[in-house]
């Protein structure tokens, strides 16, 4: 699994300010999960107050991580309204051909559409316009043509392919006291630690991929039926059992945060039938997807 820290380096946090600073865009740059890993440079007020509120942050995070998986599908960058209604873009981080995190620009009302589509990642939640702060920091938000986002956006893929793939170093370690994917204590480091590691970051960054234990294998120059036994030792569980143990964990806050429908959901964690996909859903939490994002619902409004 690749931490937050895997990305956090000097080089990201001055590419992204210079970016900010030179066209007045707010920019982040975020893991797989929607994390920040980066300093968040020109935000705007109202994005910060939204991200700092309680019930209003796991949305927030919610879209750029939407943003940003409906931009890797093409590899471009992808310009879409946010769920507050503010217009934003993504561009993936792929790096050795792994997807590893996003960037994500703007923080501005579109000035006039003419005709423009915008993607709508989420249903724009409107609750927040019951709040008179976030109102009143909502109008200070600038507006900017839209090709002028557009033009934005390319200029960020250049720098993105032709900078941060080339030059980023990757660190992978999270705390030295522990196994970064397991949370066990550190043991004397096995002839293969650097291969599991490996794997396991493989599988994170291809959730919503067909994941074959026999791929992963030959990934890491392992024969299947060693790796199998390999993986076991390590994780306390079989690979198919973990695989679904980790895109379970994702459908729940895809329930929880997205207005995606549940096919949608399945089909971006690698299901091929939703159908399937309900059945392991309900075996790990005893209710079905869509019972779940109901009870989540009751339970958020009633907040």
């Amino acid at each position: 699994m690749i931490s937050a820290g895997a990305l956090n380096s000097e080089l990201i946090n001055k590419i992204a300010q210079d970016f900010a600073q030179a066209t007045g865009l707010a920019v982040v740059v975020v893991n797989i999960h929607g994390e920040e890993i980066s300093e968040l440079f020109n935000f705007t007020l109202f994005c910060l107050r939204m991200r700092q509120h309680p019930q209003l942050s796991d949305r927030c995070r919610m879209s750029d991580r939407c943003g940003g998986f409906e931009a890797s599908k093409s590899n471009q960058p992808c310009i879409y309204r946010c769920h507050a209604g503010l217009t934003d873009f993504s561009i993936p981080l792929v790096i050795a051909g792994h997807l590893v995190g996003f960037v994500l620009c703007g923080q501005v009302r579109l000035r006039g559409n003419n005709g423009v589509e915008l993607v709508d990642i989420l249903s724009v939640d409107d609750r927040w316009q019951a709040d008179p702060v976030l109102m009143d920091a909502f109008h200070s938000v600038p507006e900017m043509d839209y090709s002028r986002i557009m033009a934005s956006a390319e200029l960020l893929q250049l720098i993105v392919e032709n900078c941060l793939k080339k030059q980023i170093n990757f660190v992978v370690i999270r705390d030295q006291q522990q196994l970064p994917e397991t949370g066990r204590p550190a043991r004397n480091q096995g002839p293969h630690d650097s291969k599991m590691k490996k794997a396991l970051r493989y599988i994170e960054a291809h959730l919503s991929d067909e994941l074959r234990l026999e791929d992963v294998a030959a990934h890491v120059y392992l024969s299947p039926y060693y790796f199998s036994k390999l993986f076991k030792k390590y994780q306390g569980i079989g690979f198919n059992a973990w695989v679904n143990q980790q895109r379970m964990a994702s459908a729940r806050e895809m329930l929880c945060h997205s207005d995606w429908s549940i096919a949608s959901i399945a089909r971006n964690l690698g299901f091929s039938q939703t159908s399937y996909f309900c059945k392991v859903f309900r075996q790990a939490y005893q209710l079905t997807p869509q019972a779940f994002r109901l009870q989540n619902n009751a339970n958020y409004e009633g907040d």
